[in-house]
């Protein structure tokens, strides 16, 4: 998304203190160093790993973006690469601060970001989050599916899709909803949405969709693929207020398992 729209890229990498490591070992083990010097040569060396496995992946792309594939005419893209040494959540989020759109792995096998703090991030950061599949995807944003509920996490992740489906092919609005927990009003809430986009231009497509047997989450990932989906958006929804990372169905389905890029915004 960002080589084709001549954005500023910056790849970030944040590898923990090992310092700060041993000491939450050590305190687990009541309060024993024992063995502490092994153990941070041993987190040292696996940094080094990870920092290079991912800087080879950045270094890659940033060639594909050098050479001018996928780039937008007449705009010079310059992908910037930065290593840092601190806390992986709190940097992140501190960092995704100061960007428009934050691109992050969805919790990778052996990866430095789990599940529990990808959500953290999209929490805390206050900017739309697109996680990707560890499996390649050829293409991002060409035909969009919209997973619409009315609610204001919803609303906003709209809001913050619109550059994106200003770009797209086609765009399709996916309510899905079991009807003994939905009031009358908001059947027929995907074609109000697609009706207010169309104002924007945009011809996008609308399914009201009963579930039955099926939860709601896999209902609308399963709509959004028949529809040839390359990107859903979609709100976060967290259950309590004080609670921040006790997420709805929805949103573990698609921090946990689902094949398609997905935009989330809390």
């Amino acid at each position: 998304i960002g080589a084709t729209s001549g954005a500023n890229i910056l790849g970030l990498h944040v590898c923990p203190d090992p310092m700060r490591i041993v000491a939450q070992a050590a305190s687990s083990q009541f309060g024993t160093s024992l063995g502490s010097v092994e153990l941070i040569h041993a987190i040292q060396r696996d940094s080094k790993k990870r920092e290079a496995a991912a800087r080879q992946t950045f270094d890659a792309f940033a060639e594909r973006v050098s050479s001018g594939a996928g780039m937008s005419q007449g705009q010079a893209l310059m992908p910037s690469w930065q290593d840092v040494e601190d806390d992986p959540v709190d940097a992140t989020i501190a960092a995704a601060r100061y960007a428009d759109l934050v691109v992050i792995g969805r919790a990778p096998k052996n990866g430095e970001l789990a599940a529990d703090h990808i959500a953290s991030i999209l929490v805390k950061c206050g900017r739309p989050l697109l996680l990707v599949p560890e499996q390649p995807v050829e293409t991002v944003g060409l035909h969009i599916a919209v997973a619409w509920k009315e609610t204001a996490e919803a609303a906003r992740a709209v809001t913050a899709a619109m550059p994106l489906l200003s770009r797209a092919k086609r765009v399709a609005v996916i309510s899905a909803s079991e009807p003994d927990s939905v009031a009358p009003q908001e059947f027929g809430s995907a074609a109000r949405l697609a009706e207010q986009l169309s104002h924007h231009g945009f011809s996008p497509e609308a399914q009201d969709i009963s579930v039955s047997a099926l939860p709601v989450s896999e209902t609308l990932i399963r709509a959004a693929r028949g529809f040839g989906a390359d990107l859903l958006v979609a709100g976060a929804y967290s259950h309590s207020r004080f609670r921040e990372l006790v997420f709805g169905g929805f949103t573990r389905q698609v921090l946990h398992a689902c094949d398609l890029p997905v935009l989330l915004l809390h």
